[in-house]
């Protein structure tokens, strides 16, 4: 039964009919399943978008909220502490007096502390319930260290209070007494639980089941709404809090703790080194998409019921005028018929029938066309100025054009039918042979240079000779060749090898080496003193000039395509390295000369330019060294100084300004005088460049009066290097007739800053540091910030 059923389908897909219909329907089937498919796809991406762009957006809400709120409480705090400016001994007598009169921190803080330099809580807002509070020492806290370092206002990282054991973030604000130095700080704490906004963020919903959480960047969670408890360290295996405390921002999907899929946005605060992130699971961000494709899954189901019967039927009518078509076409194939075929139906069937009967009219035509191309080809070689001959598979000339005729002296009569290499040179013959046997093997074309032979006048005629394949899909029909007499081409290339012949003798007398290429950098002659620059005894015609040589101008390397960007160069300074690694400095030049008909060649002049160079060198180091320490002079330290203003960016690592004036320095010049003062000066100089980066600039001012350039080193290591500067200047002593000479250096520093407008304001700066040094006792180091200048 079953063998019967298979056999009844096959008879079905027999028909060509049937077979179609059979294809349209798998078609439509796909297409239908397919575009309900990615219609789905597009829906979930498109609702995936935008749950993505509202994450985001509600993240970066609550991110500028709580950054709102932390600069309230960052401003009112600094505010207050600014106010408090008065004498140590006067802050902490009226602490507790002075901490309640700061109404304006009351709504902004869980409780307001007030500590002395020292560390020690000297009082607490409210007072009543923090008497406990009083007397503490924090001088081990984070906060209280860092505020202390820093001298500036903080927000702390999250701790756990001593007084209420509740977790907390803490601002702190320094306090400063009219000599700006620190007496105490001010702290204002906000709480972590639902007394507090960031306490709030725990009940605040993202949907039906999304919620908000707040981490810092060191790996610690402040606000989770799945969390009862603060402070505890956050999942670091979770991908989002890898990326979050890294700084970065973004949305991303990730499969939570419980095994919830979601979809979760993270930003960063700029307040504060913390992040918030928003999430929200995937199973409410994409359930109205679920729900649509369950009723387009039904739908498609629905549309193919109804279209499987209706193409069935429509196809059957369709292709009803097919057999007719094929009894039409083999009446015309034949000759039963004269008519073109002719057949109702659809526009398909119509375009075959038109199609089957162009082709019969094309191939009419395409065989009338052959022939009179092949009268054309017929009437363009007779014409045709360059010889032409045809031969078939045996070799044996089938057509000759006149103008080959004329090459040879013979006319086409005595060579039909003759072999080619007839008319072949007797030395030429095995070339020819082997040249034609290889262009019908390989089938591709073959080009050369033969001697063809005259024997009735006994002449020698040279050629320049193609060969060309004739062949069909199958089989090889002969070979054509295009033939060009070169004979005087070739004697007007032999009076060109006399004369540069002779040029070449000339060129080889020059002190200069002279080298001269072709177009593709390929050499074709150097003189001997080229050669020495090349570093090459052997013949060098040929090679690539600069597979040779490497050219470097004014540091930056040179090729061949960039010389043969310029037309003409003159007294270039470049370094040349050949391929011996041995380098020269030479005065360049170079000409591109072309023809009418190639590309030209290219002539380099090669001259030793060290000696010259060498002076130069010498004069400009003259111009900007101090010839005593041999370090740089004023003008190199101010020229590079000026540099630095104009390129300053403002950036963390700043570069730092020294001046350094040494102290007790006249005493060694009148004691010891001024040969041990010459010594002395020399040994600093090389002291100074010792204890410096290979980055630095160090320069002798004047007298006694030394400069260091600091490019990006930032002023904290430009402190410790501007303290081993002092300290090995304080160490050398130099000995005369028994006795001892030594000196010290007040240095004074400072960073050159985005503001700076001339290099006057930085020296001046740093001027004005080394003044304060020898004041203030000398043989030290003081760092002059821009807002304590001219204080």
């Amino acid at each position: 039964m079953l063998q019967k059923s298979l056999q009844k389908v096959r008879h079905w897909f027999d028909s060509l009919k049937n077979r179609a219909v059979g294809v349209v329907v798998l078609v439509v089937v796909l297409i239908t399943f397919t575009a309900t498919l990615v219609g789905i796809a597009v829906g979930q991406q498109e609702l995936e978008s935008q749950a993505r762009s509202q994450l985001e957006t509600h993240a970066g809400l609550i991110a500028d909220n709580i950054d709102a709120k932390l600069a309230e409480r960052f401003d009112a705090i600094t505010q207050a502490a600014r106010s408090l400016t008065m004498n140590e001994e006067s802050l902490i007598g009226r602490a507790q007096l002075v901490l309640e009169r700061q109404a304006a921190l009351d709504a902004l803080f869980h409780r307001i502390y007030l500590i002395d330099s020292s560390g020690i809580v000297r009082a607490a807002v409210p007072g009543a319930d923090n008497t406990e509070a009083v007397g503490v020492d924090v001088t081990d806290r984070n906060y209280f260290q860092l505020t202390s370092q820093q001298l500036t206002t903080l927000i702390s990282q999250p701790f756990v209070s001593r007084d209420e054991n509740i977790p907390v973030v803490a601002v702190t604000s320094p306090i400063f007494d009219h000599k700006r130095q620190m007496i105490g700080m001010l702290l204002g704490t906000i709480n972590l639980d639902e007394r507090s906004f960031l306490g709030q963020l725990k009940s605040l919903k993202i949907g039906e089941t999304g919620y908000v959480s707040v981490g810092t960047r060191s790996g610690m969670g402040l606000v989770h709404a799945r969390q009862r408890e603060a402070l505890k360290p956050l999942n670091m295996v979770d991908s989002v809090y890898q990326q979050a405390t890294k700084g970065a921002e973004g949305v991303s999907l990730v499969r939570e703790e419980e095994g919830v899929k979601s979809l979760v946005a993270y930003r960063q605060l700029n307040e504060a080194p913390w992040f918030v992130t928003v999430a929200l699971p995937t199973s409410e961000a994409f359930a109205p998409i679920r729900a649509l494709s369950r009723v387009m899954f039904w739908v498609a189901f629905g549309v193919l019921a109804l279209f499987i019967p209706l193409s069935l039927r429509l196809f059957t009518r369709l292709l009803n005028p097919l057999p007719q078509l094929a009894e039409q076409i083999r009446e015309r194939h034949a000759g039963r018929r004269e008519k073109p075929v002719d057949v109702g139906g659809g526009q398909e069937i119509q375009e075959l029938v038109d199609t089957f009967n162009l082709v019969r009219q094309e191939r009419e035509a395409a065989r009338f066309e052959l022939e009179q191309q092949e009268a054309y080809f017929r009437s363009l070689s007779e014409r045709s100025p360059v010889g032409i001959i045809q031969t078939d598979v045996l070799g044996r000339i089938v057509f000759a054009n006149p103008a080959f005729e004329a090459i040879l002296g013979v006319a086409f009569e005595h060579l039909s039918n003759r072999p080619i290499l007839m008319a072949v040179h007797q030395g030429d013959h095995r070339q020819v042979l082997a040249d034609w046997q290889e262009v019908l093997r390989t089938g591709e074309m073959r080009q050369g240079e033969y001697r063809l032979y005259d024997r009735r006048t006994n002449r020698t005629i040279w050629v320049s000779m193609a060969t060309s394949p004739i062949q069909t899909q199958d089989r090889s029909l002969g070979t054509i060749s295009v033939i060009r007499d070169i004979t005087r081409e070739l004697e007007i290339e032999a009076e060109l090898r006399v004369a540069r012949d002779r040029a070449e003798s000339i060129l080889g007398a020059l002190h200069e080496g002279v080298i001269m290429t072709d177009s593709n950098g390929r050499i074709s002659f150097a003189n001997p003193p080229a050669h020495v620059f090349l570093g090459v005894d052997d013949a060098i015609v040929g090679q690539g000039l600069f597979e040779l040589i490497r050219v470097e101008v004014g540091g930056a390397p040179w090729d061949f395509a960039k010389f043969s960007q310029q037309r003409q160069l003159t007294d270039l300074d470049a370094i040349m390295t050949n391929i011996r690694h041995v380098s020269f400095e030479v005065e360049l030049s170079m000409l591109h000369t072309e023809g009418e008909y190639s590309a030209g060649q290219f002539v380099f002049v090669l001259r030793d330019d060290s000696e010259r160079r060498r002076q130069e060198e010498r004069l400009s180091w003259e111009a900007s060294h101090d010839a005593l320490t041999r370090l740089h002079n004023r003008r190199a330290f101010t020229a590079t100084l000026s540099n630095l203003v104009d390129q300053n960016a403002g950036d963390d690592n700043v570069s730092v300004v020294m001046m350094i004036d040494l102290d007790h320095f006249k005493p060694v010049n009148d004691q010891g005088g001024h040969l041990l003062g010459d010594e002395l000066l020399r040994h600093l100089a090389d002291l100074l460049r010792s204890r410096v980066r290979q980055s630095d600039m160090v320069a002798r001012l004047g007298g006694d009066e030394f400069g260091v350039i600091l490019p990006g080193c930032g002023l904290e290591r430009a402190a410790a290097i501007a303290e081993s500067l002092r300290s090995g200047i304080e160490a050398l002593v130099l000995e005369q007739d028994g006795r001892h000479f030594s000196v010290t250096a007040s240095i004074g520093m400072t960073g050159i800053l985005a503001s700076d407008a001339s290099v006057k304001a930085v020296l001046a700066r740093a001027d004005e540091g080394a003044y304060a040094a020898k004041s203030r006792g000398r043989n030290q180091v003081v760092v002059q910030a821009p807002e304590t200048a001219g204080s």
